[in-house]
């Protein structure tokens, strides 16, 4: 069944749907795109920092390496939510090779539920020579091992419901005109009293943007690092003051585009609240290491001194490419502050 034919059903079922289901059945349906679509790559329809530069990933690997030296110092299971095409992890895994240690230490989950994404993965290891490598369709690790979780843009792509106020709480929903055969947006005032705790802490914003099973997700990690120790990195773009306007997009092949254009076949995404993020793991006694722009992350732990280092005894186009990929991932015009890091640990 077509994602279309597929939303038209459920819409036909119960008269409207809300943008969450919309987004659901477009994204994560055994039709939908992050389960069919590989979507990262300058041919397709985004790029990633791990792809920008090799440096992302270093800087990252060696934050982690050095957690590990400082607080774990045994076994312990390395995972990756959402490892796309695997570029991430195979710049890790290759930076981890300056610690044997660390390496030889190391149990890899990745949590991938693209079948397509999954070979390329596979592909890479192969290349790394890297064997001690489980994947799961979702965050269900039994081991008790300490765990050390990263992910990079993972979180932006869970579904949301959008609300807007005037007056009155109102919720945005989908409909489908069968005779002009177009999806159009509907608003319903909200009047479930106990659906009002859910906005209470948007009570002084004029929209919300809610996602229960991003929260949910980000929780259910939390208390697995609570359970086994160990710490959760996670990089998105996102915002901890709740934003005047919906942060809901839609990219197809690099472009901006309509929500009802496309479906099932481009990105949809929203900006992480990364107040309610920071929320949970407090809710779970876990310790909150850094919350920073990516510029801020980055700087610190050295990504200019690892550029002068790739810059060195190159020839000028490369080293200029070098440069303006640093600048795509630190510049607060570009990447550098729309995207948080946030950090939390457990010992």
């Amino acid at each position: 069944m077509k994602i279309e034919d597929l939303i038209i059903s459920q819409i036909s079922k119960k008269g409207r749907i809300n943008v969450g289901e919309f987004i659901e059945l477009c994204q994560f349906s055994n039709v939908g795109y992050y389960i069919n679509h590989d979507p990262i790559g300058q041919k397709n329809d985004f790029i990633t920092s791990p792809e920008i530069s090799q440096m992302f990933g270093e800087i990252i690997g060696a934050y982690l390496i050095n957690f590990w030296e400082k607080n774990i110092q045994r076994e312990f299971n390395l995972v990756e939510l959402g490892p796309g095409k695997g570029t991430l992890i195979e710049d890790i895994i290759r930076t981890a090779k300056i610690n044997k240690d660390f390496l030889n230490s190391i149990k890899l989950f990745l949590i991938e539920k693209n079948e397509y994404l999954i070979e390329k993965q596979k592909e890479k290891f192969s290349k790394l020579n890297f064997k001690n490598v489980t994947w799961l369709k979702d965050f269900d690790i039994e081991d008790k091992k300490p765990l050390i979780v990263f992910s990079n843009e993972f979180f932006d792509c869970f579904p949301i419901r959008q609300f807007f106020k005037k007056n009155q709480w109102y919720e945005k929903f989908i409909k489908y005109n069968s005779s002009q055969k177009i999806f159009h947006f509907d608003a319903e005032e909200i009047n479930d009293p106990e659906f009002f705790g859910n906005l209470a802490k948007y009570n002084h914003a004029k929209i919300a943007e809610i996602s229960n099973s991003r929260r949910n997700y980000f929780d259910k990690v939390c208390r697995s690092i609570k359970n086994n120790k160990g710490i959760f990195l996670t990089i998105d773009y996102g915002y901890k003051t709740l934003p005047e306007n919906f942060s809901l997009q839609t990219i197809h092949k690099h472009k901006k585009t309509h929500l009802f254009e496309n479906i099932g076949n481009q990105d949809v995404t929203a900006h992480v609240d990364f107040d309610e993020l920071i929320t949970v793991a407090n809710e779970n006694n876990l310790k909150l290491e850094l919350f920073s722009n990516q510029r801020e992350f980055l700087l610190g732990n050295g990504i200019k001194e690892r550029k002068k280092q790739l810059q060195k005894n190159k020839d000028q186009i490369v080293s200029k490419k070098i440069e303006l990929d640093y600048e795509r991932l630190v510049e607060n015009s570009q990447m550098g502050d729309i995207f948080k890091v946030l950090i939390t640990s457990c010992l």
